[in-house]
């Protein structure tokens, strides 16, 4: 009989443990991302009749990055790639990106982008401490490089976020930079996640 009652009081504690165990189990575990992102190579453009933009400032070039994007979970959020930057070491520049492409037999696609009103920033949500945040302002070209519309001004770009069909894929990514630009950090949010630079 007593060891009838040590049986059923040692389930009852089992019993009662095991939920609370698991349940504490869940909260302490980290979730995993539903991104992982990776940098590729890099180039500085200088065929600006590639490229469906001008910059305001005349002496800024070009710099595409490879960014390849792998999906982790099949019901990931919206990809928000405003949320990329890329430093200048030199000028202690955070800077956004102006366009995003991609390769369809050789050719450049590039994807439309909005003008920022300013009153949507994800940009700016995640500062770099020792870095001033730098934004170029352009505008759109016809395929001789003069502005499509006279009166239209310059403004800074906001790229679209969007449902990544595929589990893995492969953008590219442009970046103004000055001509003396030698290297830089690639961010996601203020988390770094590569390196980025021009072989002189």
């Amino acid at each position: 009989m007593l060891l009838k009652k040590s049986i059923f009081t040692l389930l009852l504690l089992v019993a009662f443990t095991l939920p609370f165990s698991t349940i504490t189990a869940q909260q302490d575990s980290i979730p995993k991302e539903n991104y992982n992102v990776t940098i590729g190579k890099s180039i500085l453009n200088k065929k600006l009749w590639s490229q469906p933009y001008r910059y305001e400032e005349k002496v800024l070039q070009t710099f595409s990055l490879q960014v390849n994007i792998e999906r982790l979970n099949r019901k990931a959020e919206e990809f928000d790639f405003n949320l990329f930057s890329m430093t200048d070491e030199e000028k202690k520049w955070r800077i956004r990106p102006v366009a995003i492409y991609y390769y369809r037999a050789d050719r450049k696609i590039y994807l439309k982008s909005k003008a920022d009103n300013r009153n949507y920033e994800d940009f700016e949500k995640y500062p770099l401490e020792g870095y001033d945040n730098f934004e170029a302002k352009t505008y759109k070209t016809n395929t001789l490089g003069i502005k499509k519309k006279r009166k239209e001004s310059p403004s800074i770009q906001s790229l679209d976020k969007m449902k990544l069909s595929t589990s893995k894929i492969t953008y590219y990514l442009d970046f103004p930079v000055r001509p003396e630009f030698d290297y830089g950090k690639v961010y996601f949010k203020d988390i770094p996640v590569g390196f980025a630079g021009i072989k002189h």
